[in-house]
C-alpha cells in the first residue's frame, strides 16, 4: 500500500491527461449513438415508405458520417477550443509557478516537465483552432 501511495504522489498529475482521454472517448461514444439514432430513423422512414427529411439525409452525407453536424454543436466548437486553450495554458502556468517556487513538494524539473506537456497541449489546441477556423462543419 505504501508503494501505491508513493507512486500516486509522484505521478498524480497523470490524472489530467487520463481524464481528458476518458472525456474524449465518452464524446466519441455519444457521437456514435447520435449517428446510430439517425440511421434508425432513416430505417423507420424507409419501412413506412415515406421520404425522409432532407436535413436528416444531409446530416449523414458521405463526408460527415460519424461526425457532429448539428448546428448547435458546430457553433459550440469554437467555444470548446477556446476553453481548452485557456484551461491547458492556465494549468501549464500554474505548474510553472509551482516548479519555480518549489511548493507542494514539487521542485523544478518535475513541475517544469508537467508545465511543458500542458503547454504543448495548449499550443496544439490553439493551432487546431486557428487552422480549422476557416472550415465550416455543417
Amino acid at each position: 500500500m505504501d508503494s501505491f501511495a508513493s507512486l500516486f504522489s509522484s505521478y498524480w498529475w497523470l490524472l489530467f491527461p487520463l481524464g481528458f482521454f476518458i472525456a474524449a472517448g465518452f464524446s466519441s461514444y455519444m457521437r456514435y449513438k447520435r449517428t446510430q439514432a439517425k440511421i434508425d430513423l432513416l430505417k423507420t422512414y424507409a419501412a413506412a415508405g415515406n421520404e425522409p427529411p432532407a436535413e436528416l439525409i444531409a446530416s449523414l452525407d458521405a463526408s460527415g458520417i460519424g461526425s457532429s453536424n448539428d448546428s448547435e454543436e458546430s457553433s459550440s466548437g469554437a467555444g470548446t477550443t477556446i476553453f481548452l486553450v485557456i484551461l491547458f495554458g492556465g494549468l501549464a502556468s500554474i505548474f510553472g509557478v509551482v516548479g519555480y517556487l518549489g511548493i507542494f513538494g514539487m521542485e523544478g524539473p518535475e513541475a517544469y516537465f508537467v508545465s511543458a506537456v500542458l503547454g504543448v497541449l495548449a499550443a496544439a489546441f490553439l493551432f487546431s483552432g486557428v487552422a480549422g477556423g476557416g472550415r465550416r462543419r455543417d
